[in-house]
């Protein structure tokens, strides 16, 4: 068989035999092979060449873009901080320019206070300070907004922890909305549960912010009945530490179900903000801020038609040795009638007068209180309120003297209601809404030690923070720079009461020429002055003197990081405006101690 293949390609692939038997063809095949293999590398180089340049092409776009981006993100940096540096200047400015009116206010407020006014005198004008330094704390929270919402949440440098006491502070707020309520026709009541301590460590300011939004909210929303303020003690630990809980309700339109779920929500959110519009939507909004910031938290409880009630609570600091209120034994087993529609005020008496160790009766109404008398009960004192329904106090009052001609009776009267006046002789007593705990007090014990043989309750002179033996004690040389006249003459007027006789400067450069021909031991220096302004004067001053006196500034410049601005120019203290009374002597008093010390 292999015999006749072999023939078969013999005799007809001859040329077949001879080709791939050949050395050449395998050199064709491998040149071949060669060729192919050459474009294939060089095709593969080729787009590998064009792939990087591709590459190259698109990194340097991104390249572009990367320092397009830089620069505007560079661009936008400038801008932000130049905004900011604008905007703080456009604060402090306002700031500047609103306190310095206000210091005008409130400084001849505080001036009034030290003379002799009446009863009804000294609580005008402390209303006009109560409601001043209110003002100044919505000014405070409208222009640092923003520093609220990150600034002192993060850091809580702006919690301003100094002793108050609560009751004050209630009353306080309420004193500022007496007028409102008593054109409204609504009451203001509030009870302390007896268990909650009255000297407090906490920031009173932020405290007041909080109640005065909550109940100016009440007050838009509420036509008629109440507006009630409880606190609670929720925590004590024992660190004299104490969680308190406030509530503040009131007998208005009240929210729908729908409306009370949301905002509850939103107030119980960290975020700072709320979603409800206007005048409340803003108020709520310091609120929630203010609470979250002392530590608290915040809830709303609302029926329509019926009311609203909003809670928060607030951490604060006990005083160690609490001071325990004493109780005249004027007064004690004393009885006392109370008359007023209002059961929430009733309640409210009849609390304080039981503290007090009195016996308590009560009457809602004129009808139910000559029943009452009809039965020639011993009675010591009568409280009754001017407007009630059906009988009014006046009319109630001339009824009851028929048959208690001797026994005092005090008015209950509505702030800036002076009907009463035109009855002379008919009340013992008149005390303004919202009732201030201490005045009741004053005027119950002495009504009850004079038996009621007064006309009407004689005026208590204030006492006074300002005494010229101040002087005296701490015998001071005082400058002052102040470019603003109404300032100068309200410092002026309270150094004078204290018995000091400063010098007047109106800026910086004035300042230096003073301190370069006498000594001070104080300079109050406003910062904001024309010509060389506080800070300039106070570097030179400590540059070139070789005698420091004690600089003190003395500025409506009040946000954040103007103290500190003031100490690093080398100051020594600082006092806003408007100045308090009280801080202002705290202050000279202090320094005086100070440099007698270092003699």
């Amino acid at each position: 068989m292999f015999t006749a293949h072999l023939h078969f390609i013999k005799t007809g692939n001859i040329l077949l035999i001879a080709f791939y038997l050949k050395e050449w063809f395998y050199l064709v095949i491998l040149f071949v092979a060669f060729v192919l293999a050459y474009f294939r590398h060089r095709s593969k180089i080729n787009k590998l060449s064009n792939l990087v340049a591709e590459q190259q092409s698109s990194l340097l776009q991104k390249d572009e873009l990367l320092t397009y981006a830089q620069r505007n993100e560079q661009i936008a940096r400038e801008n932000a901080q130049v905004a900011n540096a604008n905007k703080s200047l456009l604060l402090s400015q306002i700031s500047h320019d609103i306190r310095t009116p206000m210091n005008t206010l409130m400084g001849m407020a505080s001036l009034l206070t030290e003379t002799t006014l009446t009863t009804e005198q000294q609580e005008y004008s402390s209303a006009i300070l109560n409601s001043g330094e209110s003002l100044l704390g919505l000014i405070n929270d409208i222009l640092m907004k923003d520093i609220l919402e990150y600034s002192k949440v993060d850091t809580g440098k702006e919690l301003d922890a100094k002793e108050f006491n609560l009751r004050n502070s209630i009353e306080e707020v309420l004193d500022v909305f007496a007028v409102k309520a008593a054109h409204a026709g609504l009451d203001l009541v509030y009870r302390i549960q007896n268990n909650v301590p009255l000297q407090i460590v906490g920031d009173n300011q932020r405290f007041r912010q909080v109640l005065m939004n909550l109940v100016e909210n009440a007050i838009r929303f509420t036509h008629s009945g109440e507006i009630y303020i409880g606190v609670q003690l929720v925590e004590v630990d024992e660190g004299n530490r104490v969680k308190l809980m406030f509530e503040v309700k009131d007998s208005g339109i009240g929210m729908s179900e729908a409306k009370t779920r949301q905002l509850s929500t939103e107030l119980t959110q960290t975020t700072p903000g709320l979603k409800t519009e206007g005048a409340a939507g803003i108020g709520l909004t310091i609120c929630k801020n203010l609470v979250m910031l002392m530590g608290g938290t915040i809830a709303v409880d609302s029926i329509e038609n019926e009311g609203t009630t909003f809670q928060f609570t607030m951490a604060f600091r006990t005083n160690v040795q609490p001071l325990s209120p004493s109780i005249s034994s004027d007064i004690k087993g004393k009885k006392v009638l109370i008359i007023d529609d209002n059961a929430a005020v009733r309640a409210m008496l009849r609390n304080r007068f039981e503290g007090w160790n009195m016996a308590v009766c009560e009457a809602g109404s004129g009808k139910q209180t000559l029943e009452m008398l009809s039965g020639k009960p011993v009675l010591d004192l009568i409280i009754t309120d001017l407007q009630m329904p059906e009988m009014d106090g006046i009319a109630l009052a001339q009824s009851i003297k028929k048959s208690y001609a001797d026994t005092p009776v005090m008015l209950l009267n509505s702030t800036g209601d002076e009907n009463y006046k035109k009855h002379p002789g008919l009340f013992s007593s008149v005390i303004n809404k919202p009732i201030r705990r201490h005045i009741l007090k004053e005027q119950v014990i002495s009504l009850i030690r004079q038996n009621g043989k007064v006309t009407l309750m004689s005026d208590h002179s204030n006492k006074q923070k300002l005494s010229v033996d101040f002087a005296k004690q701490y015998p001071l040389s005082i400058l002052i720079a102040e470019d603003n006249l109404m300032n100068q003459k309200i410092v002026g007027k309270i150094l004078n009461k204290l018995g000091y006789q400063p010098k007047m400067t109106n800026n910086g450069k004035e300042v230096l020429e003073e301190v370069s021909n006498k000594y001070y031991d104080v300079i109050l220096m406003d910062v904001q002055m024309p010509e060389m302004d506080g800070l300039e004067a106070t570097k030179m001053i400590r540059v070139c003197l070789s005698d420091q006196p004690v600089i003190i500034a003395m500025t409506a410049n009040t946000l954040q990081g103007d103290r500190e601005e003031c100490l690093r120019a080398g100051m020594d203290d600082y006092i806003a405006k408007p100045v308090n009374l009280e801080e202002l002597v705290n202050l000279l008093e202090k320094w005086a101690i100070h440099s007698s010390t270092q003699v």
